[in-house]
């Protein structure tokens, strides 16, 4: 669990960084990239800083291999916006949390799809007692 302060200085490195990104990078390779979070070592030697971008595989491994290369320049730059006594090394990776997250989305979408293709699926077979489905469930009936 970050203290306070780690996670005070991990959001001014968020949006500072993102700041920069966004007006000083001319590298398109970081064009469509989102900085998520960064964690702060206890030390404040290193950050950690979870991204994401729009593209396939290839453009991520791109966009990483950029940032990783520019990690000098930007530390530089965040050292002229933050009040640190040392601003710490910058480590890019990439938050596979926001792919895990679509995909699932992709799933329910799928899942609901289903569900009105095929609404005898939500029926009981003859003989069987009913039972409430996944379907008809209040949470369902509440995103609809």
């Amino acid at each position: 669990m970050p203290t306070i302060r780690q996670a005070r200085v991990g959001e001014m490195i968020k949006r500072d960084l993102s700041e920069i990104l966004q007006k000083e990078m001319r590298d398109e390779r970081v064009a469509l990239v989102t900085i998520n979070s960064v964690d702060i070592a206890r030390d404040f030697s290193i950050a950690k800083v979870f991204i994401s971008c729009m593209g396939d595989d290839r453009d991520k491994a791109l966009a990483l291999k950029a940032l990783q290369g520019a990690s000098g320049f930007l530390r530089g730059q965040l050292g002229a916006m933050l009040e640190l006594r040392v601003v710490p090394v910058l480590s890019f990776r990439y938050d596979t949390g926001v792919d895990k997250g679509v995909r699932m989305f992709e799933l329910l979408k799928e899942e609901d799809r289903f569900f009105k293709d095929n609404p005898q699926v939500d029926e009981p077979a003859p003989g069987e007692p009913e039972t409430p489905s996944v379907a008809s469930s209040p949470i369902r009936e509440a995103s609809e």
